[in-house]
This record gives structure tokens, C-alpha cells and sequence, in this order.
């Protein structure tokens, strides 16, 4: 049950509480007064997407917060366990708080808590009904009246099973389709592949193969600079008087003397000798170098046509051989794919002709209990339109057969109405006016009441179009439900406000060039004026204070 609720900074509500009792509470006030206000501050504590534009302006922030009397069996409260968010000091009580920021983001707690939006959206699932004009509207829709049909026949677990199998077989049908397609695209696709394979594996690459090959050609093309060069370098080191060895040799008989004279030289020497060796051996590794260096034009031919093949292939299939063979492997393995494609197609036909078998046999058991309930719910409608003066009213709720499963099931629904005896049913859409509308659905409310748990209903302005007996009817109604849970009821109806237990008004006044709305809690005499208002509008007489005096006194 909702105790309060808080609004500041929001529209042009500055700073307003509404403490709400059990039973009937109804909310009057003008025309443009801020009634959809409230409704809208309902909304956000109960996890609706916030719309900065509310912040009040010149405000950095709008904030709405409701406190909340839980059942401690209820479906919020166990919701609050598993989250670990109920209030150890009162157990029962549920405090939401919601801030929306003009800039940034927003915050939201549950019982001094912060969560997300989307975890205050879950754990106040249904703790509020919140019926407006829009659902007249939704009403007109009969894509909505399979959803009214199953909540009423409690079939919530046979239509969840229908939807995960359904949601199964589609899946597969989605699968399936795509490897048809594949079919389809693969004589197309599997010449190309072919194309592509063959062509890399004509050259048949080595991993790094071009740079060994690169290196050869590059040795081989210049064969001749090669060995010239080298025999010259052999020359100044060791061929004839003058070359390097010829003179280190010198060099160390000279050394050999001096180290008669200083120890210290010995290993100045030493390394002196070992230099002339080495110059000599540098000699010879150069001359059998220049051994193995020919000139061979065929195998430079052969070596550059190669490398032109790799380079081919490294322009069209990847930046290196690395790349090439990965496309080569990729190319492989795709086409060893197209060759078990007729098998995966066979495989998936089978597995969604199982699954569509499955979802049928859902859709089936869905449409007999659719079948069950729809009988059940024709008879409450139409004893409760009986009771909101539509004698001879009722509802034939007309399932449809479709030529395939479909996301709703075997069936689609629709609503036909038959307003007087005996002159046939016809499409609710385009036979009840917007009065037999609001009592419509107030008769599916009613039948509704036994399969929802929700504890707070909010009925806003559905009474719009209405007016004289029926609105009295309506009230009458109202007052019925509010007998067994708590309901908020926005109105301009005299007849409805007067059964309220509790009656507040919305009232918008300016102060210092601002427009700011207030809700006042109105008693006694301050009620029996707002009640002859509704009556009589601006001129209040004796006459309609006379009849406020009377609806008030008939208020059960």
C-alpha cells in the first residue's frame, strides 16, 4: 500500500506530499492543475525512464520519493530479500527515492540503498496498477487482448512454456534458413574458393621463402662484383710484398726484438702475431668464398619468376607469406565446409521439425486453456457491466485460428462486444463509445483483480466521457474494488470524488511570477465546497452545496 508521496522540483509541483489512506483516496482539481503530475511522480519511483525536462526550472534537480507498506508474504518483499534491501528496523515498510539531475545522471535508493533503474523497475513490479485513459486507447488494440485473456486465466506458466519453445524453433528456423542459403550461394562461392585455393597452390609458398630466395638473387645477380671485389681484398692482405700479412710479418720481427729489451711488451706482441694470422685466414675463407660464387643466369631466371609469383600472391592475398598460407588454410577449411553443408542442412531440419513439434504441442495446451478461460471471462465481464448500468451487455472474447504458429500461439484474440440484446456482436474497436470504454475496462479490472496481487490500483481520469448514472455507476465500482485494495482515483466527477475516504485537490496557484501546484488534504467543509465546485463549476450556489452535502452523506 502506498503511504506517501513526495514531490520537489518537479514541473511546477515546488514541494508537495500526498499522504494516501487504505481504501478509496481520490485526487480532483482543474483542468491543467497538475493531476498528471502526480501520476507522472508515480511513474518515476516506480522505475519509468525520467525525462530531464520535469526538473522545475532553475532547479539543478527534481526529486519524488514514496514510502510503501509491503505484505511480508508479498512478491516485493521476497524480491527485497534476495537483494538483501529490506530495512531491518521495519521489515514491512519499502522506501523509494529518485532524483533526476538537469545535467548528469540521475540516482535512485531503496531504503537508503542505492540500485539502478533498472533494479527499482523489477523490485516494484507490480506493487502499483496504474489505469489511465491510455488504456482506453489500448483497449482499441486487439494486439493487446490475448495478454488480458492469459492474465486472467493465470496462464502465465503455460504461455512462458509456449514462448521459450517457440523461441527455440524460430531459432532453428532462422538456422536452417541461413544454410539453405548458404546452398544456395555455394556453386557461386565454391568456384571462386576453388579459383583462389588453386591459385596458391600452384606456387605452393614456403613461410618465409622470399627473403631466403631474395638473398640468393641478390648474390647470384652480382656475381661478378663479388669475386672481383673479393680478390682484390685477398690481394692487400696476403698476395705479395706490400699486402697486410707481408707487412704485420715485419711488423712482429720487429716486435721480437723490442721484447728482449721489456717484458712489458710480450703481450703487445702476442696480440700483434695473432692479428697477421688472422689476416691471412680472412684470406683464405675469402678465397674459398670466391670458390662457390658463380655466375648461373637460368637459376637467377628461375629465382626472380619465383619471387614474382610471391609477390603475386602477397598483392592479392595477404602483406606476407605468413598471411598467404593463413588464407590458404582458411580457403581449405571453407571449402571442406561447403562439402558438409547437405549433411548440416539435413541435421537442421530435423532438429526444427522436432523443435516446431514441441512449440505446437505448447501452442496447443495454450489454446485449450485459452479456450477455458475464455468462457470464465465473458461470464465475470458481463456480470460486472451488468452492475455499471449496461443491462444486456456482454463480451464473446473470439480466438482466431492463424495459418502458423505465430509469436502469440495458434490463435490470435479480439474483444467483440454486444452492448444491447439481441443486436449481435461486434468488434469492441468499432462499436462502444468512450463511456462504455471506461466501464469495459473497468469490468476487466474487476475479473482481473483475483489473479493480480498488486495492492495499489490508480484509476486516472478513467472516467473521461462519462457522466450523470454512469458516472455514479463507475464511483459505485470503484468503491468495490477500493473494499479490497487501495485505489487512487484521479476525476472530475462529483458522484466519485464524494465516496473517497480520503480527498485530495490539486490546486496551482502564482506566487512571485511563478506557477507552483500544491495538494491540499481537504475536510469537512473545505470538501463539501470542492465537491459543489465540481458540480457547478465557478458559480457556487446553495442548490449545489445542498447536492455536495447529499453525495457526501451517501459515501459508503
Amino acid at each position: 500500500m502506498l503511504l506517501t508521496l513526495s514531490i520537489h522540483d518537479l514541473a511546477i509541483i515546488e514541494d508537495t506530499t500526498l499522504d494516501l489512506s487504505e481504501g478509496l483516496n481520490v485526487l480532483t482539481g482543474e483542468t491543467g492543475a497538475g493531476k498528471s503530475i502526480i501520476i507522472e511522480a508515480l511513474s518515476l519511483v516506480l522505475g519509468d525512464r525520467a525525462d530531464v525536462e520535469l526538473v522545475r526550472r532553475g532547479k539543478d534537480k527534481a526529486e519524488v520519493s514514496a514510502v510503501f507498506h509491503l505484505d511480508p508474504a508479498g512478491p516485493t518483499r521476497a524480491r527485497l530479500d534476495a537483494l538483501d534491501l529490506v530495512d531491518s528496523d521495519d521489515p514491512t515498510s519499502l522506501v523509494v527515492r529518485r532524483i533526476v539531475a538537469a545535467q548528469g545522471k540521475g540516482r535512485v535508493y531503496l531504503n537508503g540503498r542505492p540500485v539502478t533503474v533498472t533494479t527499482l523497475a523489477e523490485v516494484t513490479r507490480g506493487l502499483v496498477d496504474i489505469s489511465s485513459q491510455h488504456q482506453h486507447t489500448q483497449l482499441l488494440d486487439p494486439t493487446s487482448h490475448l495478454e488480458i485473456l492469459d492474465r486472467f486465466g493465470g496462464l502465465a506458466p503455460v504461455r512462458d512454456a509456449f514462448t521459450k519453445a517457440f523461441a527455440a524453433s524460430e531459432t532453428l528456423r532462422r538456422a536452417t534458413a541461413q544454410l539453405r542459403q548458404k546452398i544456395d550461394e555455394r556453386q557461386r562461392r565454391e568456384a571462386f574458393v576453388r579459383f583462389q585455393l588453386q591459385e596458391i597452390d600452384e606456387v605452393a609458398p614456403q613461410p618465409d621463402e622470399d627473403q631466403s630466395l631474395e638473398a640468393e638473387y641478390q648474390k647470384l645477380a652480382h656475381a661478378d662484383r663479388l669475386v672481383s671485389g673479393v680478390e682484390e681484398i685477398m690481394g692487400l692482405l696476403s698476395q705479395g710484398q706490400g699486402s697486410i700479412a707481408d707487412r704485420l710479418t715485419h711488423a712482429n720481427r720487429s716486435m721480437d726484438r723490442l721484447r728482449a729489451y721489456d717484458a712489458e711488451l710480450a703481450t703487445l706482441g702476442d696480440r700483434l702475431a695473432a692479428l697477421r694470422i688472422e689476416a691471412v685466414d680472412i684470406a683464405q675463407d675469402l678465397r674459398a668464398y670466391a670458390g662457390d660464387v658463380e655466375s648461373d643466369p637460368r637459376r637467377l631466371d628461375t629465382i626472380a619468376s619465383r619471387l614474382e609469383a610471391l609477390k603475386r600472391l602477397k598483392k592479392k592475398h595477404g602483406a606476407d607469406l605468413a598471411a598467404v598460407i593463413a588464407s590458404r588454410d582458411a580457403l581449405r577449411a571453407e571449402l571442406s565446409a561447403f562439402e558438409s553443408l547437405d549433411l548440416d542442412l539435413a541435421e537442421a531440419e530435423r532438429a526444427q521439425a522436432k523443435a516446431l513439434a514441441i512449440a505446437t504441442s505448447a501452442a496447443e495446451a495454450l489454446s485449450h486453456a485459452r479456450a477455458a478461460a475464455k468462457t470464465q471471462l465473458e461470464e465475470r465481464v458481463a456480470t460486472e457491466l451488468q452492475s455499471l448500468a449496461m443491462a444486456g451487455a456482454e463480451i464473446r472474447f473470439v480466438l482466431t485460428p492463424r495459418s502458423e504458429l505465430g509469436p502469440d500461439g495458434l490463435e490470435s484474440g479480439e474483444i467483440h462486444i454486444q452492448t444491447n440484446r439481441g443486436e449481435g456482436f461486434s468488434p469492441l474497436a468499432k462499436t462502444a463509445s468512450g463511456g462504455e470504454l471506461a466501464r469495459v475496462l473497468l469490468g476487466l479490472k474487476r475479473a482481473l483483480m483475483h489473479v493480480d496481487p498488486v495492492e495499489t490500483c490508480i484509476f486516472d481520469e478513467v472516467d473521461s466521457g462519462t457522466g450523470g448514472a454512469v458516472g455514479d455507476m463507475i464511483g459505485k465500482k470503484l468503491a468495490e474494488i477500493a473494499a479490497e485494495r487501495q485505489v487512487l482515483v484521479i476525476t472530475h466527477l462529483a458522484s466519485i470524488a464524494a465516496r473517497g475516504r480520503t480527498h485530495l485537490k490539486v490546486e496551482k496557484q502564482a506566487l512571485d511570477d511563478r506557477t507552483l501546484t500544491r495538494v491540499l488534504r481537504l475536510e469537512d467543509a473545505a470538501r463539501e465546497h470542492e465537491i459543489a465546485r465540481m458540480l457547478g463549476g465557478l458559480e457556487i450556489t446553495k442548490k449545489t452545496r445542498e447536492h455536495a452535502r447529499e453525495l457526501l452523506s451517501r459515501r459508503s
